[in-house]
């Protein structure tokens, strides 16, 4: 975070404070969210917002907000905060002091001499906890907590309605809630607080990014009443709130526990580390807050960076395993599972296979790792050689090809209303790269694991496939990698999907291809925020991400920056051109400490837009993000260390 603490100013206007967000994840698939202003702008807001029972891999929001209100003197001051359809929009929120985020949130609120600060923690089983300190003041204050909720989808939004059971349970220094059948019961409690029932809808709350992004906007909560607490100078009370009751007496130590897990961070390594954690589930990879589950391809791709960099290389394996459950005809799931999963990928598996082989390169276990996926990886390849889903199979020529009408098997798979925006039917630059690639691990962990039967059937394919690849996408004349081939036509739009064919462990071209390539992708392609999609010089490209989803979808793809790519194009750049790139890539790096404070606070986004200043855009904290950037980290420091190491040997034979 570049800044610790923003305050006064910068808080009570708006314009700032409801533009940023802060996210509270914990490792139970739970979260806490909303803007640092404390106004929720989007239905995935919420206080706690957690998985339930029903189908599917969504998560459900049950406690939407609490609304506080501080009493003394017979003043009542609203502290919180909603937008209602009808009523005049605030502007400001003038009691806000201060809002830090280091890393848990807090803010401080200046309400005539009282000094009242407010603090989240989540709870290790999926609850939350809110910190209330009566900092200073002279005379005693009421606070008054006022939940509403919500029990709802995360993507739904809800109504006052008659279904709704609004009957409530007393438990220990609190109440219990269950409005729906199917649903877990939310606990409220407070310690040392009074529950008063006073139940009633809040009606037309209204979410301004759910408006602009062409979604349904306004709902409904409903509150079963209000808890209220005396506090003096000096005070704390926690409210918690949660899927089964607590022990109020043990509360302040469980606050305290969780206040202490997560160490402040300094640095921007510090921060991508401490961000890693929230994608991580037992088994699967959260690929993004708000709306993404858990998908097969970001999953694979956001491995090494969020597991085996972070010192979690246990959970590897565990997540491996749960992907591999779902493979089917040679490919792994995109998204969903069981009966729900889709195979829309041509890359996924491939995928699969290079994280594979980062975890070899990490634990130099390549003998292992055939051992123990050997039969799986060979079934992988089989399936493309042979022919599987979505008519992917592996042509005379050795290359991959993919797809037909109304198709999108790649990363680059939004599809607007008209269909497909980048089809690339045919033989797709990336996944032939990673094809050749596969390949080439595959072979070497067998050599390791001495699978001769494997090896006499699939040595003569790298040098084929090289071969095809250079006479399929290579061009003498522009010094590029065409991005898609489907029979005699060439896609010659320049797109970040070549340097893949650079980055990956095993490339099929020619040092001074690989060098042209990455001259090109540097040219047209770099930001300061990561690689455009498509070239700023193409008529197609669109520099700006925003609006209803099918312009959101148009230009996801079209020139829309991601940040993800900046780990293999450090990759490629470092294998291209050397030592003489660190500085520049160092600075590419260094760069995204400012990302910290301008989408949600201590997260790096999805995506941004082509042109500068590089708004950033659609979900706010996105796994393969975090975990590129990490490995970029990783690769930057590595190569230094490899040529300092490299320049003291060299000393010494002098000596």
């Amino acid at each position: 975070m570049l800044y610790n603490c923003f305050h006064g100013p910068l808080m009570q206007d708006l314009n700032f404070s409801a533009a940023r967000e802060y996210l509270v994840a914990g490792p139970s698939g739970s979260w806490s969210a909303s803007t640092i202003s404390g106004c929720h702008t989007r239905k995935y807001h919420g206080l706690l917002v957690t998985p339930q029972s029903f189908p599917g891999d969504d998560n459900y929001v049950l406690l939407s907000s609490l609304e506080e209100t501080c009493i003394c003197d017979d003043q009542s001051i609203q502290l919180s905060l909603h937008r209602y359809t009808g009523a005049e929009t605030p502007s400001a929120q003038q009691y806000i002091q201060a809002f830090a985020a280091n890393p848990l949130p807090q803010w401080w609120y200046q309400v005539g001499e009282d000094l009242l600060l407010k603090e989240i923690v989540p709870d290790a089983h999926g609850g939350i906890m809110v910190r209330y300190s009566l900092l200073t003041g002279i005379k005693p204050i009421k606070l008054q907590l006022r939940p509403l909720v919500a029990f709802r989808n995360m993507h739904s939004l809800t109504r006052a309605n008659t279904a709704a059971n609004t009957a409530i349970r007393t438990v220990e220094e609190g109440i219990s809630i269950n409005l729906y059948p199917g649903y877990s019961d939310l606990f409220l409690q407070l310690k040392k607080g009074a529950f008063q029932p006073d139940g009633c809808w809040y009606y037309n709350i209204e979410y301004s990014w759910e408006k602009e992004r062409g979604y349904d906007y306004q709902e409904d909560l409903y509150s079963p009443g209000y808890f209220e607490v005396q506090m003096i100078p000096g005070d704390s009370v926690i409210f918690y709130g949660g899927l089964s009751p607590v022990n109020v007496s043990t509360l302040e130590e469980k606050y305290t526990k969780g206040a202490t897990a997560a160490s402040k961070p300094e640095t921007l390594k510090d921060h991508l580390l401490l961000t890693a954690g929230q994608f991580l589930l037992p088994d699967r990879i959260k690929a993004g807050f708000y709306w993404f589950g858990s998908w097969g391809r970001d999953t694979c791709i956001s491995l090494p960076g969020l597991t085996l960099l972070t010192g979690k290389i246990h959970l590897f394996k565990s997540i491996i395993r749960y992907q591999l459950k779902h493979i089917k005809n040679g490919l792994l799931a995109n998204l969903g599972t069981g009966t729900s999963a889709q195979y829309n990928t041509v890359d996924a598996s491939l995928w699969l296979i290079w994280a594979l082989q980062q975890y070899a390169e990490k634990t130099h276990s390549w003998k292992d790792i055939w051992q123990e996926y050997g039969k799986t990886l060979k079934s992988i390849l089989t399936a493309y050689k042979e022919g599987t889903l979505f008519n992917i199979h592996m042509d005379e020529d050795g290359l991959i090809y993919a797809g037909g009408p109304g198709l999108a098997l790649t990363w680059m798979d939004a599809i607007a209303p008209e269909g497909p925006v980048t089809p690339r039917t045919g033989k797709a630059v990336d996944v032939n790269a990673l094809w050749y690639n596969a390949i080439c691990f595959c072979l070497n962990a067998a050599t390791e694991a001495n699978d001769q039967a494997f090896i006499e059937s699939w040595e003569t394919y790298p040098e084929k496939i090289a071969k095809s690849f250079t006479a399929c996408f290579w061009s003498d004349e522009k010094k590029y990698l065409a991005d898609n081939v489907n029979g005699e036509t060439r896609d010659w739009s320049v797109r970040p999907n070549q340097l893949f064919a650079v980055s990956m462990p095993s490339s099929p071209l020619l040092p001074t291809q690989q060098r042209a390539v990455m001259g090109k992708v540097k040219d047209d392609l770099l930001t300061p925020r990561g690689l455009r999609t498509l070239s700023p010089f193409d008529p197609q490209y669109l520099p700006a991400y925003g609006g209803d989803q099918p312009s959101r979808d148009r230009a996801y793809h079209q020139g829309t920056v991601w940040p993800w790519l900046l780990g293999h194009f450090t990759e490629a750049l470092l294998k291209a051109e050397g030592p003489v790139a660190l500085p520049f890539l160092e600075k590419i790096y260094d760069g995204f400490k400012y990302v910290l404070d301008e989408y949600c606070i201590n997260n790096i986004p999805e995506l941004f837009s082509g042109d500068f200043p590089h708004t950033p855009g659609g979900a706010v904290a996105q796994a393969w993000s975090v975990a590129e950037l990490i490995r970029m980290e990783h690769l930057i420091s590595g190569f230094r260390t490899q040529q300092l190491t490299a320049t003291i040997n060299t000393v010494n034979q002098q000596i």
